[in-house]
């Protein structure tokens, strides 16, 4: 027994056996669920040892995976990383008994998630570039469902996924060469310019962000909340492991301040460009994009404490997701995609409270308002910014700006009275919805008030970055 073996090998046959329920929607969609709660589950309660104390023995679980030659290994600091994997699996596949995105949903949602882990727990390192090419992959059919013609967003997305696997291919071809001669600092530039471009458009930061507003305009909205939720999370720690492993590229001079900028840029860029969109799929990739803008900015403050935030953002984020995307469901159920539009949310609020409400919340809460669970963090990262460099935060201030210009436009167009009576009668919502929106709520809100509470179970998705975050 090893832990790739719990939370990789069987995932990945529980995944499989999924196909065959695919056709009924309720019960793979219930399947999925309670398995990836039970997962997530475990993955919290595993002994961070990864030994159990019996009457008259000690059992040992192996950390690692011989497969073809190559190794997977999950220790137990990574336990907790694997844990907010799956959480969010079962989130989205409880959701999709409600709106049904795609066929395919339930089987490829757990795929992904095992392959996030792998992953993250890959030896060599070259072999992840492999498998996030593969999600891309995978997530074609989400994006893109049978039926339906293929968006300029879905092709722009695989083609800048697909351009980012040769790229970190040659960086690790390219190791062998620092290895054996870390004074060689042209070799160390081009490295470090590769990696990090790969990971520019892995990710979508800025200038290669244009595809997730695309796809976000055109793509269901519960399937692309889900993708681009794990993507953030992941990629996000992805790129801590390669800070922690590589001194040669976290020494580098100018990388934190780098990173910083292209956070406080992608802020600004998103919270202005939302100011001015008339379509609610846009908006919310826009916020896809703001959010993150703040992991690059919490990353590239890492000197200061920032990952500290970084790791508290997790959590709270997914859950803001969830809000929206669950919200936006609703409105493009059994409807045409132009039901997002700005223009057809006149009279909202009275017709659909509940939908008005988790749009609002999810974006008040992206925007870090206070009493909701991303405020204190936000507000420790603004404060770090302007001790390091005011300058920055004027760009942190002007996206945040555009942001609230949005969900202010947003509350005019909610309270705008029907012209058509027959419009404007409320409409009954989904009692598996109600449930859902106001066990979020709840979540929230319980989150935004009890926040050191949860700090320490938080914090543990740094442990395996002891470079970077030395532990006490």
């Amino acid at each position: 027994m090893s832990t790739p073996l719990i939370w990789i090998v069987i995932p990945l046959g529980f995944a499989l056996l999924l196909v065959f329920t695919r056709k009924k929607p309720i019960l793979s969609g219930i399947l999925a669920s309670v398995f990836s709660l039970l997962l997530a589950v475990l993955a919290l309660i595993f002994p961070r040892d990864l030994s159990f104390l019996l009457p008259d023995r000690r059992l040992e679980i192996a950390s690692t995976l011989v497969i073809f030659g190559r190794s997977l290994q999950i220790t137990g600091s990574q336990l907790t990383m694997v844990a907010l994997l799956y959480g969010i699996t079962f989130l989205w596949n409880l959701g999709s008994t409600l709106f049904r995105p795609s066929l395919w949903f339930n089987v490829l949602s757990l795929g992904i998630s095992v392959l996030w882990i792998a992953t993250l727990s890959v030896n060599p390192f070259l072999y992840a570039a492999v498998f996030i090419e593969l999600i891309a992959l995978l997530s074609i059919p989400l994006l893109s469902p049978r039926g339906v013609r293929t968006e300029r967003g879905v092709l722009r997305y695989l083609v800048f996924q697909t351009l980012a696997l040769p790229l970190i291919l040659l960086t690790g071809w390219m190791l062998s060469g620092i290895g054996s001669a870390p004074s060689a600092n042209p070799l160390i530039v081009r490295s470090a310019m590769l990696v990090l471009f790969g990971f520019a458009l892995w990710i979508g930061a800025f200038p290669f962000h244009s595809w997730i507003p695309m796809i976000s305009e055109k793509s269901h909205p519960w399937a692309l909340s889900f993708l681009l939720a794990a993507l953030q999370s992941a990629l996000s720690v992805f790129l801590l492991h390669f800070l922690d492993q590589y001194a040669w590229l976290r020494n580098l001079p100018v990388l934190f301040s780098g990173l910083r900028w292209i956070g406080v840029i992608m802020i600004a860029v998103a919270g202005l460009l939302s100011a001015v969109q008339n379509n609610l799929g846009k908006a919310f990739g826009y916020l896809i994009l703001f959010e993150t803008g703040y992991s690059l900015l919490a990353i590239g403050l890492a000197r200061t404490g920032g990952l500290n935030y970084l790791a508290m953002l997790f959590v709270p984020r997914v859950l803001s997701y969830a809000v929206v995307g669950l919200a936006l469901s609703a409105l493009t159920q059994h409807q045409h995609p132009e039901a997002l539009d700005y223009k057809a949310q006149e009279g909202l609020f009275k017709r659909r409270p509940l939908v008005t409400g988790g749009i609002l919340i999810g974006t008040f809460s992206l925007l870090g308002l206070p009493l909701l669970p991303l405020f204190p963090h936000k507000q420790m990262l603004w404060l770090l910014t302007a001790r390091l460099d005011p300058h920055l935060l004027g760009w942190v201030l002007a996206g945040s700006l555009g942001l609230l210009i949005n969900a202010a436009r947003l509350m005019r167009v909610f309270s705008l009275e029907k012209p058509d009576a027959v419009e404007s009668l409320p409409v009954r919502e989904k009692t598996g919805f109600v449930i859902l929106m106001a066990a979020l709520f709840l979540l929230m809100l319980t989150m935004g008030l009890s926040t050191q509470i949860l700090v320490p179970r938080f914090l543990e998705i740094l442990s395996p970055f002891s470079q970077l975050v030395p532990m006490p």
